[in-house]
This record gives structure tokens, C-alpha cells and sequence, in this order.
């Protein structure tokens, strides 16, 4: 039984290190953060996630909006628009960041906030423009709802001037950074369960586990919480024949 343990052990830490170097030739960027727009995972998308998994509080949350204004005059347009980021980044202080989305997020300050804008395609004279704020999540908050609200409400209360609109735009979205930090804590829990299983169905059988050089994945299983696993596949053989 020993033997095959460290077999089990063998396998699963192997296979983690592989994942782990096929990782480090991949873009950084898209390693380094993910993240979850939607409603959280359903019962049946849950059916087809592996039996082991772990639930972990995401970083931060972010929430898209567009800043739109008809003001028949382009210069006011762009004056208005502007003046009403400049009373988002007030608000904002440190504990908010406003982002413009160009070819990549950009951090906006009162230096770089006169940012291009766009026409707005189906109404003349109008103009309008994409960003997003986004906000740590506070771990001292047991109320994700409330977090989710609250950073809405920040977006929404934002002095409007003159005749700027601001809409939000879909959901607000739950972020993780570095998702392969809990790796090891992943590939220890299903170890620890193929040998509880194969304790539980007979000292004659072996268990093999598969995938576990695969990435992490992940579903949004609350507002603030992210479900993460390993697609791997457990196989039992040899149940009934002597070791």
C-alpha cells in the first residue's frame, strides 16, 4: 500500500511540473490574471466540473461603463466628458482605478484623462467613450453582494456634467491574479482523495489520475468567489487481484 501511495505522489507532483514549465512559455500577461463576467455557475455546469475542486475569494472586482454625451457642440462634448472623469478620479482617490481600454489597459490620472473619444454611430452629435473601474476586494467584507453594490453605486453617483449620461455595461466582473498559486494546494487535495478512494474500494486495486498537467480552470461560484480546478480523470483498475 506504501509503495503504491508513493506511486500516486509520484504522479501527481510530476505532472504538476510539467504544467508548471509548458506554463512559464506562454504570454505572462494571460497568466497572470483572469477574469469571470456573468451570473455565477449553475447546477448543472457544476455536474461537469472535476469532484475535486477549491473555493477561493477572487482580488477584485471591475465593472465597464461608457460615459456618453449629445451636446451639439464637439468641444463641449469633449469638455464635459472630460470634466466628468475628472470628478470620477476625485472620488476615486487610492481606493479605486479608472482604466481606458485602447490596445491594453491604461490607468487613467488627471494627467492622461483627456483621452480619445468616439462617435457614437446611431446618434448624431454624440459622443461617447469605454472605461472601467475597477476595486480590491475587502477581505474584512463578508458581504460580496454588498461589495458588488457598492462599486455600481460609486460608477452611478459620479457628478455628471452638463449633458454627459453614464451607462453601465453588463455585469460586473470578479477577478483573480496569478489563478496557478493554488496548484499545489489542487494537486495535494486530489492525491489525498485517490488514496482515500482506493482505501475505500479494496487493497487490491490501483488508481491512476490523469490531466493533472492540464492549467487551472475556473467558475464563478458567488459574487466575490471563484471555484478552481484541475480537469483531471481518476481510473481504478486491478480491484480484486493480489498486490
Amino acid at each position: 500500500m506504501q509503495t503504491c501511495m508513493r506511486k500516486l505522489w509520484v504522479l501527481a507532483v510530476g505532472c504538476a511540473l510539467v504544467g508548471q514549465a509548458s506554463a512559464s512559455d506562454e504570454d505572462a500577461a494571460s497568466l497572470d490574471r483572469i477574469e469571470v463576467t456573468g451570473s455565477r455557475i449553475s447546477y448543472r455546469d457544476l455536474l461537469d466540473t472535476p469532484a475535486i475542486a477549491i473555493t477561493k475569494r477572487g482580488d477584485y472586482l471591475s465593472q465597464t461603463f461608457s460615459l456618453i454625451n449629445d451636446t451639439r457642440d464637439e468641444a463641449g462634448r469633449e469638455q464635459e466628458i472630460y470634466a466628468t472623469i475628472g470628478k470620477l478620479l476625485e472620488r476615486a482617490d487610492k481606493r479605486y482605478t479608472v482604466l481606458y481600454e485602447d490596445t491594453y489597459p491604461v490607468e487613467l490620472t488627471r494627467k492622461n484623462h483627456r483621452i480619445e473619444l468616439a462617435d457614437d454611430g446611431k446618434r448624431p452629435d454624440t459622443s461617447r467613450v469605454m472605461l472601467r473601474v475597477r476595486i480590491d476586494i475587502d477581505a474584512a467584507q463578508a458581504d460580496g453582494n454588498r461589495q458588488v453594490e457598492s462599486l455600481r453605486a460609486f460608477i452611478r453617483d459620479t457628478p455628471k456634467i452638463g449633458r454627459t449620461e453614464i451607462e453601465l455595461a453588463g455585469d460586473t466582473a470578479l477577478g483573480m491574479r496569478k489563478p496557478e498559486r493554488y496548484r499545489y494546494e489542487l494537486i495535494e487535495a486530489i492525491a489525498a482523495d485517490a488514496h482515500r478512494v482506493r482505501q475505500s474500494i479494496g487493497e487490491g486495486c490501483a488508481v491512476e489520475l490523469g490531466g493533472l498537467n492540464s492549467r487551472i480552470e475556473w467558475e464563478r461560484v458567488g459574487s466575490v468567489d471563484l471555484l478552481l480546478y484541475v480537469p483531471y480523470t481518476m481510473e481504478v483498475t486491478g480491484c480484486g487481484k493480489p498486490d
